[in-house]
């Protein structure tokens, strides 16, 4: 590109060069449609700005280093894919289940198996022969200037619409071919003739708080940062920095978002391979519902920091994550990274195997394909909540030889962190499912396998005696396991779900149960407290909260003893401390795991301490009952 500019060949851009690249950025600029006014003396000032020397020419070396960088540039020369022409569909193959009209031949759909092609991002369908002579009809994303109209008019696609028209409530006789229309964004279906009679204006439907309109989003060529000395503009966007801690400043946003007011647009990450073929279909969905610039593949992408990036500067908006346990850790994670004026809340569509945060926050113990309208509805009516999150350290033992083993997952716990018969089983797990990946293609397979290994290792016992290998100090005071009762396991929670929904710590006790054991405490004077944090009438009317920035620690017998709190059989494990800080000290090599994902660890000195805290979304009470049957969700 810089030798397409260096029309001399002398290997540097002068006065005039430069100029010609400016008046081609400003013919490209107004063949896009955007707003000039303003541009030549900005884009003037980029040039001088990537002169990092003041010497009036550009060198190969200060193009590389600011030109190629500086995203108003890479859009005008037409570099940067993100910014491009809307109307283009996004073609799928797809499987008619009801009789369905081509939109350009008006002939019916028929073949077996798949008969068609349909826009992913606005259902418009046609025939394979017929696709390439379909019109750029599809929505359109964003808006090429600020000056552009900010009301939206429907974006109409008629036929293959069946259902009752949302003015006449008549049904609509889509069996005549291509008739009735469907708007693609307030979602409202309506006769040809009723359409008429409609306001062209589209205020968005039920989803209006969670949309991002096209004409809230502009490309970012008049807004920009500038970097002249490595001074910073009053109002210019923070820095943020990548998950390997470069800064974020070359990913910078393409565009400025300006949502409107009173609104909380949704940005929703979705992780493809959760939930057997649910993600891919969930990616469709929310795409056609919502603006698809707001939903992120998070395997495409690789991760969420694109998204994030995008969304930084927006007020307040909400995040959708479409995962199990370990996406949304890698949601957290990244959101560390990121410089938020306002951290925005999340919320959890569980697509996993336990989905244990999912179930503490009332968003359920998995996806069963549940209408997305419930979905985005619940979201709207959710409270946030702050959950804490727990740093995790491991050192080697100051005596001894080091021993090499696994690689440690993570170092930041944000549902909990265990040792034991638990991890033993959820290792040998993983280490099955690392072999033969086939045989774990399903929720219910999972659980399957789970069971399988929790009985086996209730007979082989691999963890007995672990109350005499660890040594657990909480606050500054050690538990002295090692004296009490046997324990195979010890669990550190952060929230109230383990195991897919066991509840290890056991109901938080009432306000009139806890007033009167507190009553009761104050009575008896000459109770002398053991050498532990707390006192064992104060656990037992100890609270839980993800909130609280305190620990539960819970010992467990055995694996029978997890299993019995699971179904029921038992109230919870037993309570051992409630802290604001754990070190534990091994003397052999043990089975652990953070958040579901197992490791063996050699002896070892381990400190959890707080580190932060996040907004999550509380999904609103739910209704329905528990029954029996909920054992198996």
């Amino acid at each position: 590109m810089f030798r397409l500019y260096d029309s001399d060949g002398n290997g540097i851009l002068d006065a005039s060069e430069l100029d010609c690249i400016v008046n081609q950025m400003m013919s490209v600029a107004e063949y896009l449609g955007w707003d000039v006014t303003e541009l030549r003396p900005i884009l003037k000032d980029m040039m001088v700005e990537i002169d990092y020397d003041s010497d009036g020419t550009v060198t190969l070396e200060e193009w590389k280093r600011g030109g190629m960088t500086t995203i108003p540039l890479l859009v005008l020369l037409g570099l940067d894919a993100k910014v491009k022409d809307d109307g283009q569909h996004v073609w799928r193959l797809k499987h008619f289940s009801k009789p369905s009209y081509c939109n350009l031949c008006l002939n019916l759909l028929i073949g077996l198996g798949k008969q068609g092609l349909s826009c992913r991002f606005c259902k418009y369908s046609v025939h394979e022969r017929c696709v390439h002579r379909a019109p750029a009809s599809c929505i359109t994303t964003y808006v090429k200037s600020k000056k552009t109209p900010q009301v939206m008019n429907h974006h109409w696609v008629e036929g293959n619409c069946p259902g009752k028209c949302d003015r006449c409530r008549k049904s609509i006789k889509t069996y005549n071919g291509v008739t009735g229309l469907h708007c693609r964004w307030c979602q409202i279906t309506l006769h040809n003739k009723c359409a008429s009679q409609m306001s062209p204006e589209c205020d968005f439907g039920e989803f209006r708080d969670h949309i991002l309109p096209p004409t809230s989003i502009c490309p970012a060529v008049l807004e920009r940062q500038r970097t002249v000395s490595g001074s910073k503009p009053p109002g210019a966007r923070t820095e943020s920095v990548t998950l390997d801690g470069s800064p974020l400043q070359s990913q910078q946003s393409s565009f400025q978002i300006t949502p409107p007011k009173d609104t909380h647009p949704l940005l929703v990450f979705i992780n493809p391979k959760s939930g057997g073929k649910q993600g891919a279909r969930l990616l469709r969905k929310l795409q056609y519902l919502l603006n698809p610039r707001q939903v992120y593949d998070l395997i495409k992408e690789r991760g969420p920091a694109t998204g994030l990036q995008f969304f930084k500067d927006v007020p307040n908006f909400r995040i959708l994550v479409c995962g199990g346990d370990g996406t949304v850790g890698w949601l957290l994670d990244a959101m560390d990274m990121v410089n938020f004026v306002q951290v925005p809340p999340v919320a959890v569509l569980p697509l996993g195997t336990g989905n244990d945060l999912a179930r503490c926050l009332r968003w359920g113990g998995g996806y069963d394909g549940e209408n997305l309208s419930k979905i985005l509805n619940k979201i709207s009516k959710s409270n946030v909540v702050m959950m804490d999150r727990w740093h995790i350290e491991f050192s080697a033992p100051e005596e001894g030889d080091v021993e090499q083993g696994d690689p440690i997952p993570s170092n930041i716990i944000n549902n909990y962190f265990s040792i034991g018969v638990d991890a033993s089983i959820c290792h040998r797990f993983h280490m099955m499912r690392e072999r033969h990946p086939e045989k774990f293609n399903s929720r219910m397979k999972n659980k399957l396998w789970y069971f399988e290994f929790g009985t086996s290792e209730t007979f082989s016992a691999t963890c007995k005696d672990l109350h005499r290998d660890i040594d657990v100090m909480s606050d500054g005071c050690s538990l002295e396991l090692a004296t009490g009762q046997p324990l195979e396991g010890i669990a550190i929670l952060n929230i109230p779900s383990i195991y897919g929904g066991s509840n290890l710590w056991g109901e938080n006790p009432s306000h009139k149960k806890r007033k009167k054991s507190q009553k009761s405490a104050k009575r008896d004077k000459d109770r002398e407290f053991s050498s532990s944090s707390i006192s064992s009438v104060d656990l037992n009317i100890a609270v839980q909260d993800i909130g609280d920035k305190a620990i539960e620690v819970v010992g467990m017998d055995n694996a029978a003893h997890a299993a019995k709190v699971k179904v029921g059989l038992m109230n919870s494990g037993r309570r051992l401390a409630q802290c604001s800080q754990v070190v534990i000290r091994t003397r052999k090599r043990l089975p652990m795991q953070i958040d579901g994902e197992p490791w063996m660890q050699p002896p070892c000195t381990i400190s959890i301490t707080h580190m932060n805290q996040v907004p999550m979304c509380m999904g609103p009470p739910s209704l329905k009952k528990r029954s029996f049957f909920s054992f198996f969700s």
